[in-house]
């Protein structure tokens, strides 16, 4: 009886582990994100180590959406543009309370600014990648 070696099936697993492990970001899901509004971002500081939003950048592809969560005790907004120029009119949550969520479905690749209008120190990013992108 002839046994058939299995060592380079092994090998190839292995290989096959290697790199799903050394590149996860290229095997992320980026149909959907979920961006915190963490505890006391509604006070000055935050954005000293870009905290204010967690994640501060979130990579998306076409058709996918954000939520983002308010874990923080005072109310906040989430809206398209920055603080110096104001609203885009992209998006907005108007102001929402703790524990509360928000959701946008991001249509067109792109980068989207985005602020607390209440608490404008705080900013966050928002990348959409394209077909051609990701």
């Amino acid at each position: 009886m002839k046994s058939k070696s299995i060592g380079p099936f092994f090998v190839g697993l292995a290989l096959v582990a290697a790199i799903v492990a050394i590149t996860p970001s290229a095997f992320a899901d980026h149909a959907k994100v979920d961006v915190s509004l963490p505890a006391g971002s509604a006070t000055p500081g935050c954005e000293e180590t870009n905290a204010c939003f967690d994640p501060a950048e979130a990579i998306i592809d076409v058709g996918g959406e954000v939520t983002w969560t308010n874990d923080d005790t005072a109310a906040h907004t989430v809206t398209s543009g920055n603080p110096t120029d104001g609203p885009d009119g992209v998006f907005d949550s108007s102001l929402f309370g703790p524990g509360k969520t928000f959701s946008h479905k991001f249509e067109e690749a792109g980068t989207f600014n985005y602020f607390c209008m209440v608490h404008p120190w705080m900013v966050g990013i928002v990348t959409v990648q394209g077909e051609e992108m990701g």
